[in-house]
């Protein structure tokens, strides 16, 4: 019998374990699995590039260092051998075309031009990089140009980051770790190192600047790129095979702490040699094809002696930190490397840096091992071991990435924690010592000479389009030069300035009182007299700014006085006195900076960064197209800064820095900051042209 619920009592139907809204994802969590399974894609395709440019230079050097080499019948302990700089020359001639193609992209060492792309651009790498950087290195190092490869892949890397944005419509921060990413997994395919890959990304691509959610996208690349390498590859994709790391005592971190002293100077040296040779080419009056070919046939005639000096000397490296390597052809190999390099590099030959820096590295730390070993052979551990920290040293000295150098350690010995001391100590060492001798890197020291560092944000940067006029007070307490004590003493009572200017009867700045100055006065029973002004109390010759300074010089004005406010004068001699600009206003203007880029990314309201001052966006009609801001000159003519500009056929793009002779485009959309009245008449200014063109007869 079956008895049937009554209507109260009627069964519920079944729940679900799992409530279905628990599956669902919001928006910006859909967003970041995007972007995470983007970095995936990163890389892997980061890894696969890296596999074909292996395969190119492989068979670039089959060509000029197998096919060519037999062909002009070159063997050792020949008279053939003076024949090695004809192979070098050919491979010059393959460079030359190519750059002939693509003017600009292929010739010379371009990774400080890429690491100021990323930092300070809107990180759009050229797609066509990923090939012509490849071509180019590949013909340079298949020659034998005393090169890296590891520049080269970076970029590679990073052009490949850079197209995934593009192809997402990503913007700039977001891009800009897509592309660290791609460089730091070209990075970790070649060494098999992913901790060293994430290192070099975040330490030399992004200068240490990245918040955690985006370092796992970096992280995500790194990794996939390693398994993509080892699954195509195996374990035999690592470049070095170092021999077990050993120490024979504690005593021996003695002889490490000298090896990071050693290359510390080394370090120093090798930057500024390079620089200093790079100056010295450019300033020769030659065509580049010139200055190539010289450097080449140079390269080759140390070649005649030395054949192991060849390209990056990856073999020799590896036989290095086996100890197979006698100390006279160590000491030898890294000299010739050390001029060499620069030599390739300066001249144009495409490649990095990064290759010549292991391969000396790992020379002079064998043949300080044998140095040592004249005084100490008992407390020495093998020169394959020396050879190893060598390598990591240098380049934590040369690079000023000192991470990066201890992770690629690290994952090259595979995990061998007893590499950990010494490579800490000799790394570390060499670092404080290079940056005691030069404070840049040897990517960073093109870009200080040129007023550029990319160790600031995009705000900071936009810090440097802001005059000192737009946050300065005019309304401020000053003291006549002639002020008695106690009339000093009564202002600095009742002010709330840390400083009074003291002006002349013409309104002339004469010096400056510092509060606190005067306060330690008081305090220390100095005997200050009735007879006593304020011009015997006042800073003679204090430090100014202009109205037309910007906030950024002021800023690091008063970081290196120790001041909170600067007098505001009409010229850098000095004259007549405008105001004071104070370093809480700077604050408060750089944080309206960080809004209102925010802002304009997603829409187009005024923001006002001070009292009267604002940013706004002006498109750009087409009367004013061909006109630049030089011929504009805006700061002058009207006080308004052009702070970046979007491009009109690339809206994606994002806003950029613009340049002073790029021309304006219709459509182009430009940020400027100025007060209201003279932003209207800048905005005029760019349609009178166009309104003029319509009203002429025709």
């Amino acid at each position: 019998m079956t008895v049937k619920p009554s209507a109260a009592g009627a069964a519920a139907p079944p729940q679900p374990l799992v409530h279905p809204e628990a599956w669902s994802l919001r928006v910006d969590q859909l967003e970041y699995l995007e972007t995470i399974l983007m970095a995936v894609a990163v890389g892997m395709l980061a890894a696969l590039g890296n596999l074909g440019f292996r395969r190119l230079i492989d068979f670039f050097s089959w060509v000029f260092r197998g096919l060519e080499w037999r062909a002009l019948g070159i063997h050792e302990h020949s008279w053939t051998l003076l024949l090695i700089p004809l192979i070098l020359l050919s491979g010059g001639v393959g460079m030359l075309i190519l750059n002939y193609f693509f003017p600009g992209d292929v010739l010379g060492y371009g990774f400080p031009n890429f690491l100021e792309m990323v930092n300070l651009g809107n990180a759009r790498i050229k797609r066509r990089w990923i090939f012509l950087k490849a071509l180019g290195a590949a013909l340079s190092l298949g020659s034998g140009a005393s090169v890296g490869r590891e520049g080269p892949i970076a970029q590679i890397g990073g052009a490949i980051g850079s197209a995934v944005a593009q192809m997402r419509r990503l913007g700039v921060d977001r891009a800009k770790v897509l592309v660290a990413a791609g460089a730091g997994a070209g990075i970790a395919t070649t060494f098999n190192a992913p901790m060293g890959g994430l290192m070099f990304a975040q330490e030399i691509v992004l200068m240490g600047q990245t918040e955690l959610a985006n370092l796992v996208l970096v992280i995500v690349a790194t990794f996939t790129a390693v398994v993509t390498s080892r699954t195509v590859m195996g374990e035999a994709g690592a470049v070095f095979h170092p021999v077990q790391f050993h120490m024979a005592s504690y005593w021996e971190l003695l002889s490490y702490g000298l090896l990071g002293l050693m290359l510390g100077l080394l370090s120093a040296a090798y930057i500024r040699f390079f620089h200093g040779l790079g100056r010295y080419v450019r300033s020769i009056k030659q065509p580049q094809w010139v200055k190539l070919t010289a450097g080449l046939a140079i390269v080759g005639a140390v070649a005649i002696v030395l054949p192991m000096n060849l390209a990056d000397g990856y073999p020799a490296i590896g036989q290095a930190m086996q100890g197979k390597v006698a100390a006279p052809m160590l000491l030898s190999l890294g000299v010739a490397k050390f001029f060499t390099s620069a030599i390739s590099l300066d001249c144009g030959a495409p490649g990095g840096v990064f290759g010549p820096i292991f391969f000396i590295g790992t020379m002079a730390g064998g043949a300080f091992r044998q140095f040592l070993s004249l005084f100490m052979p008992s407390l020495l551990g093998p020169r394959g071991s020396y050879s190893l920290i060598g390598l990591g040293a240098f380049l934590g000295g040369v690079t000023h990435a000192p991470m990066t150098a201890l992770f690629l350690l690290f994952e090259m010995t595979e995990l061998n924690y007893s590499v950990a001391l010494p490579a800490m100590i000799a790394t570390i060492t060499a670092l404080v010592v290079a940056r005691s001798i030069e404070t840049e890197s040897i990517d960073m020291y093109t870009l200080a000479r040129e007023g550029k560092t990319l160790a600031i944000g995009r705000e900071r940067l936009v810090l440097t389009q802001l005059p000192v006029s737009s946050v300065m007070n005019a309304e401020v307490d000053v003291l006549p030069v002639n002020a008695p004590l106690h009339e000093v003493l009564r202002v600095a009572g009742e002010t709330s300035q840390a400083t009074l200017p003291v002006v002349d009867s013409q309104g002339d700045l004469v010096g400056l009182v510092v509060t606190r100055d005067l306060l330690a006065l008081l305090a220390g029973g100095t005997e200050l007299g009735p007879l006593v002004n304020a011009f015997d109390l006042c800073r003679r010759n204090p430090p100014v700014v202009t109205s037309d300074s910007n906030l950024d010089q002021a800023a690091q004005l008063m970081e290196y006085e120790a001041l909170d406010e600067l007098p505001v004068v009409e010229s850098p001699q000095g004259g007549h006195f405008l105001g004071l600009v104070a370093r809480r206003g700077i604050a408060q203007a750089f944080n309206r900076v960080t809004v209102s880029l925010s802002a304009h990314e997603i829409g187009d309201r005024g923001i006002f960064w001070a009292t009267g001052y604002r940013v706004m966006r002006i498109r750009i009609p087409a009367g004013a197209a061909g006109r630049t801001i030089r011929q504009l000159d805006p700061r002058a003519s009207y006080g308004v800064s052009v702070l970046a500009v979007q491009d009109a056929g690339d809206a994606i793009a994002g806003f950029a820095p613009i340049a002073p002779d790029r021309a304006l485009k219709p459509g182009d959309l430009i940020i400027a900051a100025g007060r209201p009245a003279d932003l209207r008449r800048f905005s005029r200014e760019l349609e009178e042209p166009a309104a003029k063109a319509s009203a002429a007869p025709t």
